[in-house]
C-alpha cells in the first residue's frame, strides 16, 4: 500500500506542534499531524505560563477568548529577591494566562483540526524516510498502524525537550548545558489569603529567591488552583532522595508568600518533579526538516517564557514554509537565535546562585522605586528589549556609586563581574545577527 503524503507532516502536537498546524492548515496546506500520546492528556512537565504577548498570538489562533475564560488574569508579576519585592505590572494593562497543558493543548489541537489539519495520536514516529539526502517522510504508527510511513514535503519535529525527530535527522546541539536546578511542584487549592492578605493582594504571579538559594514560585491556574513549585540546587539532590515530598513542604514554609499559602493545607493530586534537563539550541533546518518549540531550543523555565516562545516560533516557522525556499528557512533559524539569545543566557543568570548578588539586591531597592524602570521591565516582558537593558548603564553606575559611597563596597566587584557577563551575551548577540541572512 502506498505512503500517504501531505504537504508538512508535524510530529508533536502539543504548543508548537498544533498552533504550527493551524497555520499552515489556514495557509491552505495538508497537515499531518502526529503524536505518541493518547490525546487529550495533560503535559505535567510545565509551569503554564502564557506571558500577554503569548496570549495575544492565541488570539490569533482563535482560541485566546477561550484562554482567558477559562484562567483567571494574571496582571502583576512579583519578584521577590531576600525579601525585596518588585512588583512588575503588564504594559497596557494586559494580563498572562497559565491555563494547564490538558486544557490549553486540547483547544489548540482542536483549532488544528477546524482549520483542515489531519490529526493522529498514539502514533509513535521511530524512523525517518530519505532520498538523496533529505528527509521525505517517517515511519511509525501503534498497533494496526505500527509498520505506516508517511510522506512529504516537510518533516517538522514539535516533540519536545527529548525529540525523536532531532535525533533521527542528527541536529546538532550548541550552546547547550546541564541544568543547576532540579524542581517540585504541586497544585494547591487557593486561600482566601490568596486575595485577601495585603501581602499577597497586589501581585498574582510570584517568583522568590532566597538565601538558600532555592527559588520558589506560584502561578494562578484554572479551577481555583495555583501551581507551587520550589527549585534547590542540583548539590542538594542528595538530601531530598527518600524525602522529597517533607523537603518539598519545608521548602515552602520556609518562605513567607509560600508558607502563607500552604500552611495547614494539602496539595491535591500528585507532587510532580523534574531531576534532570539539559538546556541548548538544536540545528533548526535540515534538508527536508525543521524543529520547532522545545525541540529547536530549550531554555530554563525560571522566566516563565516557553510557551510564549513555542507560539512565536511555530508563527515564524510557518511564515517560512508558506514562502518556500531555503532561504525563508534559513532566515526562520538564524532569527529565531536572534530572538531567543538574550533571555536564554538570562534564564540561565536566574536559575545560577550567582542572581542572589549585592548588584541584584541594589537594583531590586532601586527599581521598585523607579516608574520609568518599572515601565522598561513591562517592556521586556513583552520582548521588546533585551533582559539585559532593563536598567540603563548609565543608571546602574549611578546606583552603584551611591551604594558605595554609603559605605556597601561589595556591589563594587559584583559590578564588574556582572559586566564580564553581559559582554558575554553582547558578543553572542552581534554573533547571532550576523549570521541572519
Amino acid at each position: 500500500m502506498s505512503a500517504e503524503r501531505f504537504d508538512t507532516i508535524i510530529v508533536g502536537a502539543r504548543c508548537a506542534g498544533a498552533s504550527l498546524a493551524v497555520h499552515l492548515a489556514r495557509a491552505g496546506q495538508s497537515v499531518l499531524l502526529l503524536d505518541a500520546a493518547r490525546l487529550p492528556s495533560d503535559q505535567p512537565m510545565s509551569t503554564h505560563f502564557i506571558s500577554p504577548l503569548g496570549v495575544s498570538w492565541l488570539d490569533e489562533l482563535g482560541v485566546g477568548a477561550e484562554v482567558r475564560s477559562m484562567s483567571p488574569p494574571s496582571k502583576v508579576l512579583r519578584l521577590d529577591l531576600l525579601g525585596t519585592a518588585l512588583d512588575v505590572p503588564f504594559a497596557r494593562d494586559r494580563a498572562g494566562h497559565c491555563l494547564r497543558r490538558l486544557h490549553l493543548d486540547r483547544l489548540l489541537q482542536e483549532a488544528a483540526v477546524g482549520a483542515g489539519a489531519s490529526l493522529r495520536d498514539r502514533t509513535k514516529v521511530v524512523g525517518v524516510i530519505r532520498e538523496n539526502g533529505r528527509v521525505v517522510g517517517v515511519e511509525g504508527g501503534e498497533g494496526e498502524r505500527a509498520h505506516t510511513t508517511y510522506r512529504a514535503n516537510l518533516v517538522v519535529g514539535a516533540d519536545g525537550r527529548h525529540s525523536t525527530v532531532a535525533q533521527l535527522v542528527g541536529a546538532k546541539e550548541y550552546l547547550g548545558y546541564d541544568n543547576p536546578r532540579f524542581g517540585y511542584w504541586a497544585y494547591w487549592r487557593a486561600k482566601p489569603a490568596w486575595k485577601t492578605d495585603p501581602e499577597l493582594a497586589p501581585f498574582d504571579a510570584y517568583i522568590g529567591f532566597f538565601p538558600d538559594h532555592v527559588i520558589r514560585f506560584v502561578f494562578q491556574t484554572d479551577s481555583d488552583l495555583l501551581c507551587i513549585g520550589a527549585m534547590p540546587l542540583m548539590a542538594d539532590l542528595p538530601s531530598w532522595k527518600g524525602r522529597h515530598e517533607e523537603k518539598y513542604l519545608e521548602a515552602l514554609r520556609a518562605a513567607p508568600v509560600t508558607a502563607k499559602l500552604t500552611d495547614g493545607h494539602r496539595f491535591e493530586g500528585k507532587l510532580l518533579g523534574l531531576l534532570a534537563a539539559r538546556y541548548g539550541f538544536h540545528e533548526a533546518v535540515g534538508p527536508g526538516f525543521a524543529l520547532v518549540g522545545d525541540a529547536g531550543l530549550h531554555k530554563d523555565p525560571t522566566p516563565g517564557f516557553g510557551i510564549t516562545d513555542a507560539l512565536r516560533d511555530a508563527r515564524n516557522l510557518a511564515r517560512a514554509i508558506v514562502a518556500g525556499g531555503e532561504l525563508a528557512m534559513q532566515r526562520y533559524w538564524r532569527q529565531r537565535d536572534v530572538d531567543s539569545i538574550d533571555l536564554f543566557h538570562f534564564a540561565r543568570d536566574l536559575a545560577d546562585p550567582g542572581y542572589v548578588s549585592p548588584l541584584n539586591r541594589l537594583v531590586y531597592e532601586r527599581a521598585r522605586k523607579s516608574p520609568a524602570v518599572l515601565a522598561r521591565l513591562s517592556a521586556q516582558a513583552d520582548r521588546e528589549i533585551s533582559p539585559y537593558e532593563v536598567v540603563p548603564r548609565g543608571t546602574v553606575m549611578r546606583w552603584v556609586l551611591g551604594a558605595a559611597l554609603r559605605g556597601r563596597l561589595s556591589v563594587v566587584p559584583s559590578l564588574f563581574a556582572t559586566g564580564r557577563r553581559n559582554a558575554r551575551v553582547e558578543r553572542a548577540r552581534q554573533k547571532r545577527r550576523a549570521l541572519v541572512p
